[in-house]
């Protein structure tokens, strides 16, 4: 039971109440009761018609009573079946949004996840690039010390020779000979080569070369999957670039020891630098 207010005094009454206690006001007129007989109006207490003295049936008035009940209880059902509908409608409005929001956000991680997968590929594109552009470079530098030590060497051969055998020749008398006459000591002609402001030049373009060469070599390590094969070849061609610039910047050993090396180290230079035109771009 609950307590309302009476719509006339607003006095608090229980809610199954027909009449306010507090002014009176009815609140739920009573049912009237009609004799089955003769249709006149029956009080309420009456038990006989005093018209025509037929016995008030009661259960006619529960059973109306009933209905007006089952009325009463069929509305608050529709009522609570309504708001059974309405709760049911709620859950599955929030379900909806909470659905959406999965899949928006699903959505959106498959969108990024795109995107990384694209901004990974351009990237893996512009070092492959960088690389391609790196090994020109490389190799075309190697070229141009390997030429200069190839020039060095061979002058060196030379003056080394005509000391030994004495042999004049206008580009190497000048180191062969003190006071036009050939010296004794190879190492003297040599020393004067090296000593040479002109010669000195190119030594220190070669080693220059070199520290160029070194910087580059090891930005090529770790090379993209494509530029793999590249990379071994293009170690091998380092190697015989070292070997042929080292003999012209430090000569050691006898005439024929040096030339066999340097000439070895000469061709395996120049095929190695065959092998790397394959994977130029011209």
């Amino acid at each position: 039971m609950a307590m309302i207010k009476c719509p006339k005094c607003g006095e608090g009454i229980s809610d199954k109440s027909t009449t306010c206690i507090h002014c009176g006001h009815v609140l739920i007129e009573e049912s009237k009761v009609f004799c089955e007989e003769c249709g006149a109006e029956i009080e309420k207490n009456e038990e006989i018609c005093s018209k025509c003295g037929c016995p008030v049936n009661k259960q006619s008035e529960n059973v109306e009573q009933q209905e007006v009940e089952g009325a009463k209880a069929t509305s608050e059902n529709g009522v609570s079946k309504k708001k059974l509908i309405i709760g049911i409608v709620a859950v599955l409005a929030v379900i909806g949004i909470i659905f959406g929001a999965v899949s928006i956000n699903k959505h959106n991680e498959e969108q990024r996840a795109k995107e990384l997968a694209e901004q990974e590929e351009q990237k893996a594109k512009e070092l492959a690039k960088q690389y391609e552009k790196n090994l020109n470079t490389i190799v075309y530098k190697m070229l141009n010390g390997a030429a200069d030590a190839e020039s060095c060497g061979n002058k060196i051969k030379k003056v080394w020779s005509n000391t030994i055998w004495e042999d004049d020749d206008p580009e190497t008398d000048k180191y062969t000979k003190t006071n036009g006459v050939f010296n004794e000591d190879f190492n003297t002609s040599l020393t004067a080569l090296f000593t040479d402001p002109d010669f000195m030049k190119t030594i220190d373009d070669i080693e220059k070369n070199q520290s160029e060469v070194n910087k580059i070599m090891k930005d090529m390590k770790n090379p993209p999957e494509e530029w793999e094969d590249a990379y071994n070849d293009l170690k091998e061609y380092y190697d015989n670039y070292l070997i042929l610039t080292n003999l012209c910047i430090n000569p050691s050993g006898s005439l024929q020891t040096f030339s066999t090396n340097f000439n070895d180290a000469d061709t395996d230079t120049i095929n190695s630098f065959n092998k790397m035109k394959t994977y130029l771009d011209y």
